[in-house]
């Protein structure tokens, strides 16, 4: 075994598999940009029109998943999982080092699991601005 790859390996085992784009996955819940169908932020989450939009999305593509970030307040976080709970599009809450907890992180992402759709607009506010 040559020196690169016995370095590698080590690498790997001390600190795991290198990441792609992992401040992008950071800030989109664990998921690419490429995949993101809607995201809110955390005032956001808490407003009803909005909440609708999203509803209105999820109902409209089954294939759409939403993630959201338990780190994000209790109020956002109880309306989108009152919301998860109505739709059967899958869902899931993330914790611990997969949810940000920065003022600026977003509290929901609508995406999908293994398709890009390379929306040129994913904010929630700017897509549905009379929402």
């Amino acid at each position: 075994m040559d020196d690169d790859n016995l370095n590698e390996r080590l690498s790997q085992s001390m600190y795991g598999s290198p990441k792609v784009k992992p401040d992008e996955q950071r800030h989109y819940l664990g998921t690419f940009r490429e995949r993101v169908a809607l995201t809110l932020d955390q005032g956001e989450a808490q407003q009803p029109q909005f909440i609708d939009a999203l509803h209105k999305e999820l109902d409209q593509n089954p294939e759409y998943h939403l993630l959201i970030n338990g780190n994000a307040s209790e109020t956002a976080v109880d309306k989108l999982t009152d919301l998860s709970n109505l739709v059967s599009n899958p869902s899931k809450v993330l914790a611990g080092k997969a949810a940000p907890s920065d003022m600026d992180a977003l509290a929901a992402v609508v995406c999908t699991e293994h398709t890009a759709l390379h929306l040129d607009e994913v904010d929630v506010a700017k897509r549905f601005p009379q929402a």
